[in-house]
């Protein structure tokens, strides 16, 4: 029997995700990820820097500032190829449904995994960013949940209660 999706996310989906989202049967939650290519830091930083150098340069007159903004401008465009293929495999939404979870970018799934597959679910902490990793399979590949996903602690709650995983105790030392 087909729950009903219990909540829409606050964030509006990509065309394609909600396009995809149609041919789903099952589907409990979806959360979206507001997050787009160009807002990635590797990208991001270097063009501000750039504009910033470029500005001051031309109205101080200053060739250090403008020579510092062209590094910066070619270093935006070193990053920027590299910035694009990884944006590739981030989910710009994951859809939680009775028979398990599937990343989508853009309408099309990057990884899918059923509840009886999964493990364990890690939560992982990296310079104050929490993100979680649903372990599953013999070979515990990993789908990762960025913290840019909306709602991922309610999608790692409702993970557990879909697959039946029992919690894990995190014991202090």
């Amino acid at each position: 029997m087909d729950a009903p999706l219990t909540e829409q996310p606050a964030t509006p989906l990509h065309r394609a995700d909600a396009d995809a989202l149609a041919g789903m049967e099952g589907v409990v939650s979806v959360h979206a990820n507001d997050s787009r290519w160009w807002q990635n830091a590797a990208f991001a930083l270097p063009l501000l820097g750039a504009v910033v150098a470029l500005a001051a340069g031309a109205l101080a007159g200053s060739a250090e500032s403008l020579g510092f903004g062209l590094f910066l401008v070619v270093v935006t465009l070193v990053m920027l190829p590299v910035v694009l293929l990884t944006w590739r495999g981030t989910a710009t939404a994951i859809v939680l449904t009775q028979g398990g979870a599937t990343a989508l970018h853009l309408g099309r799934p990057t990884h899918e995994l059923a509840w009886s597959d999964l493990r364990r679910i890690e939560r992982v902490e990296y310079l104050g960013n929490t993100r979680f990793k649903l372990v599953h399979g013999e070979d515990e590949r990993s789908l990762t949940v960025e913290s840019e996903i909306e709602g991922s602690e309610a999608l790692v709650d409702a993970a557990f209660e879909l697959s039946g995983l029992p919690r894990q105790r995190s014991v202090a030392s």
